[in-house]
């Protein structure tokens, strides 16, 4: 039996003229319009096949105005009357799912499945292999299901009435299945969620959808990475840090996210100078520490050290090309904060001299003096060649 499903009611349909209108006689009665009369009316068939016909006023069908001529509705068309949206459902086509098959994967298979192609979150659609009709994704989301109120309608009794969802995540698109008969992707039952790939052809029920979405812009190089070295699962696990100004620590809003109870909720941050990398300790409860020493305010990161946060340790490295700096000038740099470290209250900081520079020793003060001395033998022969040549010039002009 076709029917109206109007803000969550549904109205049945009879055989013959059903009215749609503001007036109390009206099969589909809309409230609070500005009309009394009939604004469309839908005629039934013996067979329940169903046309909707203008009346009065605007009337859509899926978007498209209607003009003089009826237009047959289908499971899950929308019609716009007077601002208000009616679905059309079938009973045929929308009644109780029909059990089929367990596709469903176990669930621990359930995970976000890598997509082959993969795709930025932007761009959306999927287009129905079946008659061609185009879908855009918003940002949020779509479902698919029998019911009529469902973005994208599938009219099959293998359909739940919200059979599956597809929205755009930071990954790209996820399709969440939520049927009792499931979902295919590329002919294969899909996990639950699943990150869609371009190109990928769902199946739901009967009919067959193309995903599409614009392309993921290539991976950014990283500019340092962190690998974890403390026993358990997640041993190994690469972190990579895209920021001159990486943020470390237990909580969410940080860049590296690291889930241990020795971690604070903000512990440390890593930066990127002029002279090489640095890590900075917040203020942590378990510490930072860097070849096995705690710090206290920054260190240099120097080489591949081992850093530790709290209980966590791990490997820093900075990917060939991305070093930023001078190498001697960054191990002065180094040899100099840790002597400041060693050295006692009151002791005179080391001088640091770049690569090449000579250090001068105590009492290098008299070096200038020393130096002007030199210049005094060199005066007294200058003053010398100036009489010889005097006495020269006399002798030949006889003056």
């Amino acid at each position: 039996m076709p029917y109206i499903q109007l803000d969550g009611q549904q109205y049945p349909l009879i055989a013959g003229e059903n009215t749609i209108g503001g007036n109390e006689g009206a099969r589909v009665r809309l409230a609070g319009t500005e009309s009394d009369g009939a604004l469309a009316t839908l005629d039934v068939g013996a067979d329940g096949s169903t046309v909707v016909r203008r009346v009065d006023g605007t009337v859509k069908v899926n978007g498209v105005s209607l003009g003089a001529e009826p237009a047959p509705l289908l499971h899950g068309d929308r019609i716009d009357v007077a601002g208000r949206e009616l679905f059309f459902g079938d009973d045929r086509r929308g009644g109780n799912t029909q059990f089929v098959q367990p596709v469903r994967l176990p669930e621990s298979a359930s995970h976000v499945a890598a997509a082959a192609k993969p795709t930025a979150a932007t761009g959306g659609r999927v287009i129905s292999l079946m008659d061609g009709r185009e879908y855009v994704v918003p940002a949020a989301g779509v479902v698919f299901g029998r019911d009529p109120s469902c973005d994208i309608v599938v009219g099959s009794t293998e359909v739940s009435r919200k059979h599956a969802s597809l929205t755009p995540s930071p990954e790209g698109y996820l399709l969440r299945d939520t049927s009792t008969n499931g979902v295919l992707v590329n002919g294969e039952p899909a996990s639950s969620p699943s990150l869609l790939g371009r190109g990928d052809v769902l199946t739901i029920g009967d009919e067959q959808f193309r995903f599409y979405a614009d392309s993921a812009p290539p991976p950014r190089a990283p500019l340092a990475t962190l690998e974890v070295m403390s026993s358990g699962l997640s041993k190994g696990t690469i972190m990579e840090v895209h920021s001159p100004l990486a943020h470390v620590g237990r909580g969410a809003h940080n860049d590296i996210v690291v889930s241990d109870e020795s971690v604070s909720d903000s512990h440390a941050k890593l930066q990127r100078r002029e002279d090489g990398w640095y890590v900075v300790e917040m203020g942590s409860t378990n510490g930072t520490y860097v070849g096995g020493r705690r710090i206290e305010g920054e260190a240099p990161l120097i080489g591949a050290p081992d850093v530790r946060f709290g209980g966590v340790k791990f490997i820093f490295r900075v990917p060939e090309g991305a070093t930023v700096g001078n190498a001697s000038q960054t191990r002065a740099i180094a040899a100099f904060k840790v002597d400041a470290r060693k050295s006692t209250a009151g002791a005179k900081t080391p001088v640091v001299s770049q690569p090449g520079q000579r250090t001068a020793p105590k009492g290098a003060g008299a070096a200038p003096a020393k130096q002007s001395s030199r210049w005094i033998p060199l005066l007294v022969w200058c003053g010398v060649l100036i009489l010889v040549a005097a006495g020269v010039f006399i002798l030949i002009t006889g003056h």
